[in-house]
Parts: C-alpha cells; structure tokens; sequence
C-alpha cells in the first residue's frame, strides 16, 4: 500500500484549510467545495495517494478503513496526523446511522456495534492541540478535544510522528517475557485488570512511589512501575517541571533519563 508520512498528510490537510472551501457534501476541496471525510480524501489525494477506498462517509472510514480505532480519553494519546471521530445516537435526527450498519445490515460490524460516527477531523498538532476539520460553513481549527470522542489512524499515514516530548511514556516489560497486569486500582489484590503484552508503549499520566497511573489502548489503569521502562521515552524533563521532580522520576523508573529542557 502507498503511504505518505504524517507531516506530509497535514500539509495537505492545511492547504485545504488555507483555501477556505465551502461545505458541500461530497466535495473534496478540488473545487472549492468540501465535506469532512473529504477533507482526509482530498487531502491524501494532493499528497499524491491513489485508490483511496471505503473513504466516502465517516461510518463507512471507521469500520472498513481506520486502524486501530478506539475511545478517546485524554489528548495524550493522539500523535500528528491521526483522525479522530464525533459520534451520536444511531438514531439522531440530523444523520441517522444507515440500515447496512445496524445490526443484521450488510456492513454490520460487531467489534463497532452501532455506533453512529457522524464527524471526522485530523490532529495536525498535538502541542498544542490542533484538530482541523472541515464542517459548515467553512473549515475549523479545535484547540480542545471536546465532543471528539474516538480516535484512530489512516492506513496510508505512516505513523513517523515523534512523540510529544511533553508526555512521559514508558514500554512495558518483564523479565518472565509474559503479559503484565493494568488493574483498575493501584492494588494487586485488584480483580478487574488487562493483560497487556510487553513491548507495548503506554503514556503515565501520574507517577506514583509503586503504582502509576496509565492509559494503554484507550483505557486508563494502574501499572507497577518495575514493568514500566521508560529508556525509549523521547524526554523525562517537561516544560515548567521542578528539577527535584525530574529527579524523582529518573529514580522510579527503570532505563529513565533526563533531557535538558527547552525554552
């Protein structure tokens, strides 16, 4: 499959923006005129992507295109040039969700149920938060996630995007080479839990002495900190943080460095 990188996607995602085109369902921004979904269509299309498929309407994208597609918690889990999705009730007035999306139609999808995604808009930058889209009467910058509420990326981006060097994240590992636990509370007595696989990265929303405080995969959970390496993190010192703190940070987790902060 022919992929673009993400910067590359965003570029053409603002010049579409610049233009200021007028909503009209099914445009693409090539005459002036543009939808949601076809501002993420129109844009792959100037960065030179061919045989754009399963992109002509948002319901459509989310179950047969969009990888990796799940809840939206915090704005830390997004990276540049994901889209992210607005969702209503199936049967709300202004978009009702399709009959071969409900259960038993053609396109149903039993991993998205009936979820009914009526918006699309693609983060263009994560610090701060910038989230472009296209809606009536002309193109909209977000600087709030607000009612966004789901969140995925398009197969043809590749995710080249460097992490925010503002948020902590950290690469599960253990020794036993076996999954490791994200319980629901910061207990190993705690029966709710997720087995999540080594290697997988996950972004610490709280450091704690023992337990931190996590999001891994749309959900938010607790992890011991001995599974938790941080020696891929792109920084451990975050604008405003005291040096003190940074230090604490560098000792909890294992593999963990600091960088000079920048200004």
């Amino acid at each position: 499959m022919q992929t673009i990188t993400a910067d590359k996607y965003c570029e053409c995602v603002e010049s579409i923006f610049v233009e200021q085109p007028d909503y009209r369902e099914g445009g693409d921004g090539s005459d002036g005129t543009c939808d949601c979904i076809g501002m993420c269509r129109g844009a792959l299309d100037r960065a030179g992507v061919s045989n754009v498929s399963n992109m002509r309407g948002t319901n459509q994208a989310a179950r047969k295109t969009i990888k990796n597609l799940q809840k939206l918690k915090s704005a830390d889990q997004l990276r540049k040039g994901d889209v992210v999705l607005k969702v209503r009730d199936k049967d709300y007035e202004g978009i009702k969700l399709p009959d071969r999306y409900r259960k038993g139609g053609s396109d149903y999808d039993a991993n998205v149920g009936e979820i009914n995604f009526t918006h699309i808009g693609t983060v263009t930058r994560v610090n701060p938060l910038e989230i472009t889209h296209m809606t009536s009467p002309k193109p909209q910058k977000d600087t709030k996630l607000g009612r966004w509420e789901y969140f995925g990326q398009l197969p043809w981006v590749s995710e080249d995007a460097e992490p925010d060097p503002d948020v902590l994240r950290a690469i599960v590992y253990a020794d036993s080479g076996k999954t490791v636990k994200m319980r629901a509370k910061p207990s190993v007595l705690c029966r709710l839990y997720w087995d999540v696989p080594i290697g997988d990265e996950v972004i610490i929303m709280k450091p704690g002495e023992t337990w931190s405080e996590i999001i891994w995969s749309g959900r938010t959970g607790y992890m011991m900190n001995k599974y938790l390496n941080t020696s891929r993190t792109y920084a451990v010192v975050i604008p405003g943080l005291p040096e003190e703190m940074a230090d604490e940070i560098v000792s909890i987790y294992p593999g963990a460095y600091k960088e000079i902060e920048r200004g």
